[in-house]
């Protein structure tokens, strides 16, 4: 797969010559040691150089086609609230069907803003979103011919990886069970310190309030693997159809409710849990309970 890259980052290569390329690749498996090396490669052709290694990075690869509010943008959005340093890193592709463009202009936040701007408002804030597109324009010489191939490739899982701002932590959500091992052993590579891989039973990127989330972390430069259920949150499971979401407009008014903490339904404890995650993946001696306890107070004192 470095060799399709490299090939097409650097020849004139029609589009037909990509897609050969890209089926004979995908025959492969890809290895963390070769993922390591296309993130390296691919982050030579950044063109905005940021370095926020205090700040969590907050990453969701989509990918699960299931209908649900935007957890991980909401979730950074109160992580922030907390006075925590967040990166939000993020693409197009995912974000339109989830309205992230929509909420992000809603809140008044310059989806156009340059490098200086962007580090003035991380100092200033504790806080900067970060659209791939604006670092990593090489990638468009890819969208075509994975359009085209129409299956996942290494590509859907590349995002969270490249953190072009270079955190040492970061919570990501992976939508595919069997690529989130490599993720974790990558990140190693990669040389980040504290790092979680989540994925719930039904194929959707965060933690659930419905059954398992499975939880792949990378603490101490060790690799574990575990499952954590709503009640280790101190909170009631409930159906995918309590959480889920109708249209964009109703996604909207949903953020807003949650940030200002009016929400009364189950999106809020949903948004609490990943939050509390995150939490505790910061703060290690903190418990996911009171995690949970100081979100909630947050939100309610909004109210």
């Amino acid at each position: 797969m470095l060799d399709f890259i490299k090939t097409v980052t650097t020849q004139e290569t029609s589009e037909e010559t990509k897609l050969e390329l890209l089926k004979e690749s995908v025959q492969r498996n890809v290895s963390s040691e070769e993922m390591a090396q296309i993130v390296r490669y691919i982050k030579t052709y950044q063109t905005i150089k940021l370095d926020f290694p205090e700040a969590i990075d907050v990453c969701w690869t989509g990918g699960s086609n299931l209908p649900r509010i935007n957890t991980s943008t909401i979730s950074a959005l109160v992580l922030w609230m907390l006075w925590v340093k967040v990166l939000k890193h993020w693409n197009k592709a995912s974000s339109w069907r989830f309205w992230s463009f929509d909420l992000l202009e809603w809140l008044w936040y310059n989806l156009e803003a340059d490098e200086k701007e962007m580090m003035e408002n991380h100092e200033k804030n504790n806080i900067a979103f970060l659209f791939a597109k604006t670092f990593f324009p090489i990638m468009k010489e890819f969208g075509q011919v994975r359009q085209e191939y129409g299956k996942p490739t290494i590509f859907n899982i590349l995002g969270p990886l490249l953190a072009p701002a270079n955190p040492k932590i970061q919570i990501i959500g992976c939508s595919a069970e069997d690529k989130m091992q490599l993720m974790a052993e990558t990140c190693k590579l990669l040389w980040r310190e504290s790092v979680m891989i989540v994925r719930w039973e039904d194929g959707l990127d965060e933690v659930t309030l419905r059954w398992k989330t499975k939880i792949v972390e990378l603490k101490d430069w060790e690799i574990s693997t575990y499952y954590l259920s709503p009640k280790d949150f101190w909170v009631e499971s409930c159906s995918f159809e309590e959480i889920s979401w109708w249209d964009p407009e109703f996604n909207i008014d949903m953020a807003k409710s949650i940030l200002n903490g009016s929400c009364k339904t189950r999106h809020t404890d949903l948004v609490i849990v990943n939050t509390a995650l995150a939490l505790k993946l910061l703060w290690v001696e903190q418990d996911l309970e009171k995690g949970v306890y100081l979100i909630r107070e947050k939100l309610w004192y909004l109210n």
